[in-house]
């Protein structure tokens, strides 16, 4: 009997415990609920209030035909900039109408990878192909295109100025552009013409040390990198500088495939998303890059570049020099409403394998070394005795090699 008693015991507590855990919950969902419900009524009573006051004080006349959707705009575009996300902005319908020549194969680009300057809503130059019409022009990354043929970008459209770059085989484009450091904006006449654009270049820089740039990823860049790689082994390379200063990121895929190459079996990365539960990772095979490398960076080494790096020195497959990157470590999408217009938000952030967040953060190298601001300014017409960055990795990897 006793032990009856202890068991109908056991039970009522576990029904009073289980009783109050689910009132908790619920109180706090419901508090949460409340709150949200809360804060969105300040919202809709905060412009409620606005929108009365411009019909019950405002002098002026608000246009009948589109004035309302600049207004929606306007809201619309506050609300994001609200958010103080640097990467998030919003489209309005003119820039979010994606010009069809975006896919049309008979097209011809310059060589540019466009940024958006949020705070002119122009066309950022974030880099320059090699051997591309763009490069012979004269046109350097970091360039602001404010006009093309004369018109301004802003009166374009974002979406639709970058799809006006491309043209027809021969033809000609003139952009405006606008240079730090100039005081006039620059004009530059632009031939489209087609040319081979590559993702890697290599060459020796060292006896024995074989040298890497990858300026993005794409899904060309893997295969890039291995043909590559066997080239400089060819040339007598065994130990390898990557470098990926000045990588904006580009492709996950491509840069997951690329990596790939160099690390052995082990989480990649990790990309959490808001409507998951769990982040999914990303695993490399067993294969991987016998011989020792460097990696180097900067802090314009950004997005799915910080990825390759964070891999890399997580896993202890390579050492990194140079300073910390960007920490861009999220990614974003472009989420179309009804109404034509489109808000691009970030929607996803990346984990690196030792479970670090790094946006707004960076990556930190294993060995900081830095470049003066006037040898960054001209970092693509360096020597390499003159840089500083690149002697520091070739210093450590022949210190690796015993030499």
């Amino acid at each position: 009997m006793k032990k009856k008693g202890m068991r109908y015991g056991t039970v009522f507590f576990l029904l009073v415990a289980t009783a109050f855990v689910t009132a908790v919950g619920t109180y706090f969902y419901v508090s949460r609920l409340v709150d949200g419900l809360g804060r969105n009524q300040q919202i809709y009573t905060k412009l409620n209030k606005v929108n009365e006051l411009i019909n019950n004080y405002y002098i002026l006349t608000i246009d009948p035909v589109s004035g309302n959707d600049i207004i929606l705009d306007g809201i619309t575009d506050g609300y994001i900039q609200g958010l103080n996300d640097e990467y998030a902005y919003y489209l309005n319908e003119k820039n979010y109408r994606l010009a069809s020549n975006l896919t049309d194969a008979s097209r011809v680009g310059i060589g540019i990878r466009a940024g958006f300057e949020k705070e002119s809503e122009e066309i950022l130059v974030e880099f320059v192909s090699w051997g591309s019409p763009a490069e012979a022009a004269g046109i350097r990354a970091g360039d602001v295109i404010t006009q093309i043929d004369g018109i301004p970008v802003t009166e374009i459209g974002y979406r639709t100025a970058v799809a006006s770059l491309s043209g027809a085989l021969d033809s000609t484009v003139t952009l405006t552009v606008r240079r730090s450091g100039q005081v006039s904006l620059l004009n530059f006449v632009i031939a489209r013409t087609t040319f081979e654009s590559k993702t890697v270049e290599s060459r020796v820089v060292e006896n024995g040390i074989g040298y890497l740039f990858i300026n993005e990823f794409s899904s060309k860049t893997a295969s890039e990198l291995s043909a590559a790689l066997n080239s400089l082994r060819g040339l007598g390379c065994n130990s390898y500088i990557l470098d990926v200063r000045f990588n904006e990121g580009g492709d996950l895929n491509g840069m997951l495939a690329a990596l790939d190459l160099l690390m052995p079996s082990g989480i990649m990365v990790s990309v959490r998303e808001k409507s998951s539960e769990e982040p999914v990772s990303y695993y490399s095979d067993e294969k991987s890059l016998t011989e020792p490398f460097v990696l180097l960076q900067n802090r314009k080494t950004s997005d799915v570049a910080e990825v390759f790096t964070s891999a890399l020195r997580d896993t202890q497959t390579a050492q990194i020099v140079g300073t910390v990157s960007r920490g861009k470590g999220v990614g974003q999408r472009d989420i179309p409403l009804s109404d034509g217009t489109a808000i691009h938000i970030s929607t996803y952030e990346y984990i690196t394998p030792s479970g670090e967040r790094f946006n707004g953060i960076g990556i930190a190298p294993n060995q900081n070394v830095s470049l003066s601001e006037e040898k960054e300014n001209n970092f693509f017409d360096l020597d390499a005795a003159e840089d500083d960055q690149l002697q520091a990795a070739i210093r450590l990897l022949t210190e690796q090699m015993g030499n």
